[in-house]
């Protein structure tokens, strides 16, 4: 009889042991996506490092005394960047929660087999004669089985606080997306007058002629020049001037619509954009601007010139021959 309880005890051992076996080999794989998920969070804070160190870059920069319009455009693209850049490591620390949520259950599951280890080789121990050797090994798989519970609940807290940095960096993300969004706009629109200035009002140009093209509508382009500024400036002073600029380009907006392109040419001219329009109909819109301006407090005028969009057009095209047609009202060849 005693020959068959050793033989059981024997057996069971050696179950324990092949089951022991595919759980360190499952204990194996779990370290591995432990090393994933750490190789992600590094990613994650690398690129957290990254985007804080453009932002402060932007930031000192704006700050500086001088600072051009062209050198705030850079600044807008550059905290743009850092804002994909906080993306990228909210995608990552996402990626690393999901994998420790996976690594923390596999450890879970791990330690429940260690529990049933233990337990087989206490059953093999007790139908036997219990050795120091077997005694050893139940309070070792006991052990392990505590130690894969404490792995699995720290991968459970680490993956929530992966998950909260998480929306920590959205948060972050969302503000400097607002902020970028001003600075792009103040970098594109003139500060007097706040029509787009001229670099970014010729991308829109482009953009509406590329898309008229494309939809077989009609575009008409008017240049505008502003009568007499010089001689308010020369004689009423460069307030007055000033004040004059902002009527002209509060009157463009008023009476175009607001999907129509303004924008501060020069000194004294205006360009605007007038997409799926006749020049019948602009002629008349610009009549209404012509008469907000002399009925405001600016009692200014303007002198417009118009042409549309024909075959094989550029901008510089169209342009060209507005302002020819206003120097024509104007008697000037």
């Amino acid at each position: 009889m005693q020959g068959l309880d050793d033989a059981s005890g024997v057996e069971s051992d050696q179950a324990a042991s092949e089951e022991d076996q595919t759980t360190s080999d499952s204990d194996q794989t779990a370290s591995d996506r432990d090393q994933t998920a750490s190789d992600e969070d590094q990613t994650a804070s690398d690129d957290d490092q990254s985007a804080s160190d453009e932002d402060q870059a932007a930031s000192d920069q704006e700050l500086a005394p001088g600072t051009s319009e062209q050198a705030r455009g850079r600044l807008s693209a550059q905290r743009e960047h850092a804002t994909e850049l906080r993306a990228g490591g909210t995608r990552a620390r996402l990626d690393t929660a999901a994998t420790r949520d996976v690594t923390a259950a596999e450890r879970a599951r791990i330690a429940a087999t260690r529990d049933r280890i233990a337990n087989r080789r206490g059953r093999g121990a007790a139908a036997g004669a219990v050795t120091g050797e077997q005694a050893l090994r139940v309070a070792r798989d006991r052990r392990r089985a505590a130690d894969d519970r404490a792995k699995a609940a720290a991968d459970r807290l680490r993956a929530a606080a992966e998950r909260e940095e998480s929306a920590r960096d959205r948060t972050v993300a969302s503000r400097e997306r607002v902020q970028a969004a001003l600075d792009r706009e103040a970098a594109e629109v003139d500060e007097l007058t706040h029509a787009r200035r001229r670099g970014a009002g010729i991308e829109q140009l482009e953009r509406e002629l590329e898309r008229s093209c494309r939809a077989g509508e009609g575009l008409v382009v008017a240049f505008i020049d502003v009568d007499g500024l010089k001689q308010v400036n020369d004689t009423e002073g460069h307030l007055a001037g000033d004040a004059l600029l902002i009527a002209v380009a509060d009157s463009l907006r008023a009476c175009l619509r607001s999907y129509d392109l303004v924008m501060r040419f020069g000194g004294d001219e205006f360009v605007c954009a007038l997409p799926n329009s006749s020049l019948e109909q602009v002629r008349g819109r610009f009549g209404e601007v012509s008469r907000s301006l002399q009925a405001g407090p600016a009692a200014g005028s303007i002198t417009v010139g118009f042409t549309e969009l024909a075959g094989g057009d550029r901008v510089e095209d169209l342009i060209r021959r507005a302002d020819a047609d206003l120097l024509a009202r104007r008697g000037v060849r």
